[in-house]
């Protein structure tokens, strides 16, 4: 027994001994899985800061690589690896070891250098909610690599696309809110977009049908109009048909096409910045559910919550104080033309400039430039005898030795008014003094009974073009003093030849005189100087892109001629019913023959010519001609160069000179401030459009060196083509708002005062509405009322009713008389005459640029290859008159092909007004301006061209306006985008348009608000709008088109190779 026991001696300690190791092992396995799980933890939380500082970092990349697009229209390969040296400052201990980014080559190699970027194609768009649409792609690579303090790191690689979008892809796109509503049938097809609110609705009677994705930055409004009105009680309840996949709504089948219901928008009710109501919660369902659009109509909510995916798209410029007009102005001095907005200028990117101003140095990018290529247009100077011009063929030569002239329109308060002269009547020139008196026989009264006034405000009219021919100290001319203080009027003696009186009191009276005699009166002004004045004034420049410099060809262009007869030539060239009778070269048409009754014919028959026994001048046995003769010359349009010589008795003028009228137009949208028939031919001076003609067949000769000299050298490669810019500053105004510099603004913002029934100015801007950031006035956006453009309205329009002929009862001065200006004359009365301002000076900032002669085949194409196109860039309205780059013939409009000759065609403008077949100006200023039926009937015609311009913004609905107007107070919806002025409704005519719509801007020169449906204005086309599918390819875009940025990112990875440092 004893010795068992000390056999397990120690046993129990060993036991312990053992149990302490086994506790010490998994105490030491413990401590290290502890340790290494704290390690791996700490590893792994290092990783995922890594990943998400590499993911921060890519987002950045993203972020500013859009923003180096949206500051450059054509940023520079190292435009775009500049964005490599700013990354994130990150937290404390992180080192972005990688951080690159750099557009790809052809072979997918980064690169940095060069003046473009070298690998950009076209192609279709990969992704993203423009999907599908062809852009100029941009391959971007983004690698970034971030380490850690601890050593940890991540690669992160995104491969991006910046699509460069052509705006004219887009059937109908608008930055602004886009409204189909109360419209008739409409079928068009082409992607539909806007960066405000869509309103989708049409008439109860009609259908409109999309075919294509409609996508709003905004919301989509279905239950009220863009003035607050209830769409169901307003005509605006019919059928809206949206497919639900590519081409679901095409016929004949409609494979996939659904009306969209009452209550499918995505706001219940009004929309607006923020929405006016709540968000529809069955819209996301609607947008994208495959039951419904199954994505083919989306919202954003303007980036908030409850949208869509739709995206803004806007130019690259574009930012909180430079807004999207800004690609049609002029540029300020200074502006450098590689800047981001002077990239985008059409300024820039033209191949021909026309550029009018009343300040010669308004026009030069260099003012020292002593070309001698910006001329006045008036007869002074080098161009006091005439300009030698095209005339028609079979003039004879002329037995001086000298050159067929064509003068620049004067007026003269000496000149008879063939229209108040009674054919019994014997009448020897006017009734100084007393414009408006009756000759014995019944004949009487002048073509020009007054002389414009000068303004009483300093600086508001032109400071280097005065409107006084002849003038050398620059002043401007005074009114007629008041009827009846000169001589009794007299009479032709009744005899075959009739006898001027030997006993006339008056001196000198030459009112019809006999070349080379002085067209002069000694009554009723002091001096020549002040009985006659020009019609057309400021100073013309047009330049050329040749051989890479800008080139004068003013002198050029105004050789090949300047005038027209009464109506615009639809046929380029001469010799054919259609061509220009007067300058059948001409490009630039400024004036007109003189139709002084307004007949829209010249009268043939005239009077013999004879001569009186005071001196000599010429007596009309009835009524006088329309015309006056040259003497030497035998012609009413042109004078002889010869009698234009430095010594007597040869330095006269030409009589022809007041054979002609400014080219002027009455815009009963403009004019007028409700829609309103007066029933008479009284209109108002804001109405009264003063235009310059571009002949479109006649540039197209010129181009390809038919005419002229240096057509032929005109650059055509950078655009495809051509782009032609046009801006008229003729009476325009320093903005006092910006600077006192002339803006491109007219300044006639207070044109709508919907708490006025009769639209009197206030002198204040509306108030804004809810849901809006401007004034519905505020058109140029910039907070303040631009009204300043009235000062000088009216000036060269005469008087008011009686008492005439006094300075503080003249137009002008009815506009300014209480206080606030009232272009619209709405308080002391109307002008009562609107057939006198046809042939008379406008003095303000209504000048405008009509497209003549532009008809299939007659629009610029590329010379080399017969391909390409011709766009129009216009700080100006732009009033497109007849056929366009298509005609009847066309076989577009029965599903052919591109007829020979078809140009990729565009207009960009402050406003674009189309005119018919069956325009005539005289119809709009001598019958009743504010009734388009019976007055101004249209003609079917046929327009193929891209349309960008502005509109007006959209207010509540006045509760003192006609049920039946219920469009009042909206832009007029994208129907009434292309403005009319014509009774297309009662001669049946349809207007034919193939194209894209797309809203810009708002209008700033043209301010008048769309009104309708007293007719007034127009009466309504039945509208064939097609989109062009030339659009959808770029070789098929006009020249100058604007291209929308976004980007887009394609993959996205994390690189799992190892790094060697």
């Amino acid at each position: 027994m004893k010795s068992r026991k000390h056999e397990t001696r120690g046993f129990t300690l060993i036991t312990a001994l053992l149990l302490l190791a086994v506790m010490s092992a998994i105490s030491i396995g413990l401590l290290m899985m502890v340790n290494t799980e704290q390690k791996v933890g700490g590893g792994d939380a290092q990783n995922n800061l890594a990943f998400h500082n590499a993911e921060g970092a890519a987002e950045k990349m993203s972020s500013d690589l859009e923003n180096t697009f949206r500051n450059a229209q054509a940023p520079l390969p190292s435009d775009i690896c500049a964005v490599s040296n700013f990354p994130p400052n990150g937290p404390a201990g992180v080192t972005y070891t990688t951080y690159t980014v750099a557009p790809l080559d052809a072979n997918g190699q980064p690169y940095c250098q060069g003046n473009a970027l070298r690998a950009s194609a076209w192609g279709q768009i990969a992704s993203g909610p423009n999907t599908g649409l062809y852009a100029q792609l941009v391959p971007i690579s983004m690698q970034t690599t971030v380490t850690q303090s601890g050593g940890q790191q991540v690669s992160m690689m995104r491969q991006a696309q910046v699509a460069l979008i052509p705006v004219f892809q887009f059937g109908v796109f608008s930055d602004s809110d886009l409204g189909f509503y109360s419209s008739p049938n409409l079928d068009f097809a082409g992607r539909v977009h806007t960066n405000g609110d869509l309103y989708l609705g049409v008439a109860n009677c009609c259908t409109v049908t999309f075919h294509d994705k409609l996508t709003a930055y905004g919301n989509v409004v279905r239950t009220v109009l863009p003035n607050g009105l209830a769409a169901a009680a307003n005509n605006d309840n019919g059928q809206v048909l949206i497919p639900k996949a590519t081409q679901g709504c095409d016929l004949p089948a409609r494979p996939s096409c659904r009306a969209i219901a009452q209550n499918e928008g995505s706001v219940v009710g009004a929309g607006g910045k923020p929405p006016q109501s709540a968000q529809n919660n069955s819209w996301q369902n609607i947008s994208l559910g495959v039951s419904y659009y199954n994505g083919m109509i989306k919202d954003a909510n303007y980036g908030n919550p409850g949208g869509t995916g739709a995206v803004n798209l806007s130019l690259p410029f574009v930012t909180g104080t430079n807004f999207a007009y800004q690609i049609i102005r002029r540029p300020p001095a200074g502006e450098s033309p590689n800047s981001p907005l002077g990239q985008s200028r059409l300024y820039n990117q033209a191949q021909v400039r026309v550029l009018l101003s009343d300040d010669p140095t308004e026009m030069l990018s260099n003012p020292n430039n002593t070309d001698g290529q910006t001329i006045r247009l008036a007869n002074i100077g080098p161009y006091a005898y005439g300009v030698q011009t095209s005339i028609p063929a079979g003039l004879p030569g002329l037995g001086t030795g000298g050159k067929y002239v064509t003068y620049f329109a004067t007026a003269s308060t000496a000149m008879p008014d063939a229209t108040q002269f009674a054919t019994a009547g014997y009448a020897c020139g006017g009734v100084p003094n007393n414009p408006g008196a009756i000759l014995p026989t019944g004949g009487g009264g002048l073509d020009w009974p007054f002389a414009p006034i000068a303004s009483t405000v300093p600086n508001t009219l032109p400071g280097n073009a005065p409107i006084i021919t002849n003038n050398p100290t620059l002043g401007l001319t005074v009114a007629p003093p008041q009827a009846g203080t000169g001589p009794a009027a007299t009479q032709c003696t009744n005899g075959n030849p009739p006898v001027c009186p030997a006993n006339d009191p008056r001196p000198n009276m030459i009112p019809w005189t006999n070349v080379p005699f002085p067209i002069n009166e000694a009554n009723p002004a002091a001096s020549p100087a002040q009985t006659t004045w020009n019609l057309l004034d400021g100073f013309l420049r047009v330049e050329a892109l040749e051989n890479g410099n800008w080139v004068g060809v003013t002198t050029e262009w105004l050789g090949l001629g300047f005038a027209r007869g009464v109506e615009a030539p639809t046929v380029p060239g001469g010799g054919g019913a259609g061509s220009n009778p007067v300058n059948p070269d001409a490009i630039l048409i400024l004036q007109k023959v003189a139709d002084r009754n307004g007949n829209d014919a010249i009268d043939a028959a005239r009077s013999p010519f004879y001569t009186g026994n005071r001196s000599p001048y010429t007596c009309f046995v009835g009524k006088p001609p329309e015309l006056l003769v040259d003497s030497q010359t035998t012609s009413p349009y042109f004078g002889d160069s010869y009698w234009g010589g430095v010594t007597a008795p040869y330095n006269v003028q030409s009589n022809t000179q007041f054979n002609w009228y400014p080219i002027n137009f009455y815009d009963a949208r403009e004019g007028e401030p409700r829609d309103t028939n007066f029933g008479n031919n009284s209109c108002t001076p804001n109405g009264v459009m003063n235009a310059v003609e571009v002949d479109v067949g006649n540039l197209k000769r010129w181009l390809l060196g038919t005419t002229g000299q240096t057509g032929t050298l005109v650059n055509f490669t950078n655009q495809n083509g051509y782009v032609v810019y046009f801006s008229d500053r003729r009476g325009m105004l320093p903005n006092p708002n910006a600077g006192n510099v002339k803006t491109g603004d007219s300044g006639l913002e207070d044109s709508i005062n919907a708490a006025s029934a009769p639209g009197t100015p206030d002198g204040a801007l509306e108030p804004i509405n809810n849901g809006k950031p401007f004034s519905p006035e505020d058109v140029n956006q910039n907070k303040v009322l631009d009204n300043f453009g009235s000062i000088n309205e009216g000036l060269g329009f005469g008087y008011l009713a009686a008492p005439l002929y006094q300075v503080n009862n003249s137009v002008n001065r009815g506009v300014l008389r209480n206080g606030t200006p009232d272009p619209y004359l709405t308080v002391v009365g109307r002008m009562q005459q609107c057939s006198l301002a046809s042939k008379n000076w406008v003095s303000s900032a209504r000048h405008v640029l009509k497209l003549v002669d532009g008809s299939l085949g007659n629009v610029p194409l590329r010379p080399d290859n017969n391909q390409g196109g011709f766009t129009v860039g216009s700080e100006n309205p732009v009033y497109i008159q007849g056929d366009y780059n298509s005609n009847a013939n066309d076989p577009i409009w029965n599903g052919g092909a591109d007829a020979n000759g078809t140009a990729h065609a565009g207009v960009l403008a402050d406003a674009v007004t189309v005119l018919s077949n069956n325009w005539a100006d005289v119809n709009s200023l001598w019958s009743t301006p504010t009734q388009a039926q019976g007055n101004r009937p249209a003609a079917t015609t046929y327009y193929r061209a891209a349309i960008a311009a502005g509109k007006n913004m959209s207010f509540p609905f006045p509760n003192w306006e006609n049920a039946n107007d219920y469009a009042f107070g909206t832009d007029g919806g994208v129907h009434n985008f292309i403005r009319f002025l014509e009774d297309w409704q009662t001669t049946g005519s349809t207007l034919n348009y193939e194209g894209s719509l797309v809203s810009l801007f708002y209008s700033t020169y043209n301010t008048g608000a769309f009104k309708c449906c007293t007719y007034s204005v127009y009466q309504p086309p039945t509208r064939n709008y097609v989109f062009d599918p030339d659009f959808t390819t770029p070789q098929g875009l006009p020249p100058g088109t604007p291209l929308f940025r976004d980007v887009d990112i394609l993959s996205y990875r994390q690189t799992l190779t190892s790094r060697t440092y």
